[in-house]
């Protein structure tokens, strides 16, 4: 574990707290999801970054600025990945959140633990 490392949910929230309105909002309930829907994922700040591991694997991450909110996930675990597509999301930038939306991103982060 780096220096610039810290661990646990209240590192994360810490950080997203962070975030101007709304893009505070849209990373609590982000955070959220991941954790409703794989909550054997670590959370941890890493570079000032939530990241949520697995045995020490990245595996998806959220990250704000002042003008943006993105969650992705690392380029080996990639829930979107479509056979005989040549294009593969990894990260989306999130101008808010939805019912659909919501259950779209709680999919894909089931699939990138199952």
């Amino acid at each position: 574990m780096g220096l610039f490392t810290k661990k646990g949910d209240a590192a994360v929230l810490a950080k997203l707290a962070e975030a101007p309105a709304p893009y505070r909002e849209i990373g609590e309930r982000l955070h959220e999801i991941i954790r409703e829907n794989a909550p054997s994922l670590e959370p941890l700040l890493r570079w000032g970054i939530p990241f949520y591991t697995r045995d020490g694997e990245d595996v998806c991450y959220i990250k704000s600025g002042n003008g943006f909110i993105v969650f992705g996930f690392g380029e080996e675990i990639n829930p979107a990945f479509e056979e005989g597509a040549t294009l593969h999301p990894v990260v989306w930038s999130v101008t808010s959140l939805d019912a659909e939306t919501e259950a779209r991103i709680a999919e894909l982060v089931r699939r990138s633990v199952a």
